[in-house]
């Protein structure tokens, strides 16, 4: 089976619809077509994305120093994680964990045999800065970024909307061959739409897709609904951070994205352990009542993946696809690994079977190793509320964990590069030392020469942010 492509359908007008049609748009020959019956009116509460974020736009066609406005974009270098951790520990995960970043160096992994996590902490990249809501100029490439997805996908619009076929219409009737492929769709404005592969994002309604399709999550997993809303500023200077909060609460996790204008955050819960009322009074006593349950949207979700997102000439991107849960960032990085992925495979102009097997087995890999380490954050968590008694009940570690709980029990030296998939091996090492508090072991230590290479380390620390070309990030998003 080879099948030759030449026009391209997206269903769906949200983030994964604009981004999947702008990229395609600028590195396909094909013609692109977008359904849906709305323009321009997505609401954003804020997401953080992962690296790459910024080579991804570069590639769709658009400049960062315009979408970074458009957007309300910030920096984002990392996800602090207050209260994950044993005895309501503050978890540091940067987007950067090479040892040999700067002046981070091993021996100071050594040196943790006889210092607790706090120092631990320190040592990692941009901990310090960004607790002084600073921004490293020299590293910015090493930053991912806090945008506004409702105003993102207003950006995407208004620059390719004359680019392509826009149909402003419903779905109505999906007409199909013998052998399952889509030949075309029904629109409600009396139109009906031909294409060599249909792409559907349209979220949980998955409107060209067969909800049997799926790979239940809620065993490996345990938040399903989100309440969620804008939270204004009351000081900038202080609340607008180049990092996101996930911090671990009663009934869940809260997070807290710093956008250009305003923040973003949600409380993310089991609905059968909260009800919704409740979520919502909790998170508006949160933030001191800086909200109010009116201003609260609701979001629920079955944690899920498609078995096989390409079926045929269909195929599933964003929602449609699966999602996991906020923690971590992974609904954007999923959205821009299918697309790229999908575009390596048919850049030829064609696809045969093979191509669709691999494509979804990589997707099935990606869901799969991004679960199990999701899963992981909630494995160590000191919290004696109903939902955290829930978890530690219910909890069911992968076999990465027990791996890399063995490598660090065993005092193994572990390579720490990952599959190329969202998360790698420097990721897991990176929040296992912190939520097990151990360390890596090394018997040629002892605790006068750890207190030497720590306080020689703080002592560097301190020469490299002076001399470095830091600033305050408010100031830094003025300039932009």
């Amino acid at each position: 089976m080879l099948k030759q492509i030449q026009k391209i359908a997206i269903v769906g007008g949200g983030t994964a619809a604009w981004l999947t049609a702008a990229y395609l748009r600028k590195n396909t020959p094909f013609n692109i077509i977008v359904i849906d019956k709305e323009f321009g009116s997505p609401v954003g509460v804020g997401e953080g994305t992962l690296l790459g974020f910024d080579s991804f736009l570069q590639d769709c066609g658009f400049d960062k120093s315009e979408w970074m406005i458009k957007c309300d974009a910030t920096y984002k270098s990392g996800i602090l994680f207050p209260n994950f951790g044993k005895d309501d520990s503050l978890i540091w995960h940067p987007f950067i964990l090479n040892p040999n970043y700067n002046e981070f160096n091993s021996n100071l992994y050594e040196a943790l045999t006889y210092i607790d996590k706090k120092h631990f902490n320190e040592l990692l990249p941009f901990f310090n800065i960004n607790l002084k809501n600073k921004v490293d100029l020299e590293n910015l490439e090493s930053y991912g970024y806090h945008v506004d997805c409702g105003k993102l996908v207003q950006f995407i619009q208004n620059k390719i909307i004359h680019n392509l076929e826009f149909v402003q219409s419903t779905v109505i009737e999906i007409n199909r061959d013998s052998d399952n492929n889509i030949i075309s769709i029904e629109c409600e404005n009396g139109e009906r739409i031909s294409a060599d592969l249909f792409i559907d994002c349209t979220g949980f309604n998955k409107v060209l897709s067969n909800k049997q399709n799926e790979v239940d999550l809620t065993t490996r997993l345990f938040v399903d609904t989100a309440v969620a809303a804008h939270v204004d500023y009351i000081d900038p200077i202080k609340e607008k951070t180049p990092f996101v909060v996930s911090e671990a609460v009663d009934h869940g996790w809260i997070w807290t994205i710093p956008t250009n204008t305003r923040i973003g955050s949600g409380l993310v819960f089991n609905r059968s352990i909260t009800d919704t009322e409740t979520a919502k009074k909790y998170f508006c006593d949160y933030w001191n009542n800086r909200i109010s349950v009116n201003d609260c949207k609701i979001i629920d979700w079955t944690p899920f993946y498609e078995i096989t997102p390409w079926q045929n000439n269909k195929i599933s991107i964003g929602l449609s696809a699966g999602f996991i849960e906020p923690l971590e960032s992974t609904g954007l990085a999923t959205i821009i690994n299918s697309i790229t992925k999908l575009c390596a495979v048919i850049a030829a102009g064609y696809y045969t079977k093979n191509d669709i097997k691999l494509y979804n087995k990589y997707f099935e890999i990606m869901f799969e190793e991004a679960t199990d380490f999701v899963n992981m954050h909630y494995s160590h968590c000191s919290q004696t509320s109903e939902f955290w008694r829930h978890v530690n009940e219910t909890k069911s570690l992968s076999e990465t964990y027990h791996f890399y709980k063995k490598m660090i029990e065993s005092g193994e030296k572990i390579n720490n590069e990952g599959k190329g998939y969202i998360f790698g091996g420097a990721n897991w090492l990176c929040w296992m030392y912190q939520i097990l508090d151990m360390y890596p072991k090394n018997t040629n230590i002892n605790e006068t020469t750890a207190d030497k290479i720590l306080q020689d380390w703080k002592e560097q620390l301190r020469i490299a942010e002076y001399k470095k070309n830091i600033i305050q990030h408010h100031k830094l998003l003025q300039k932009i």
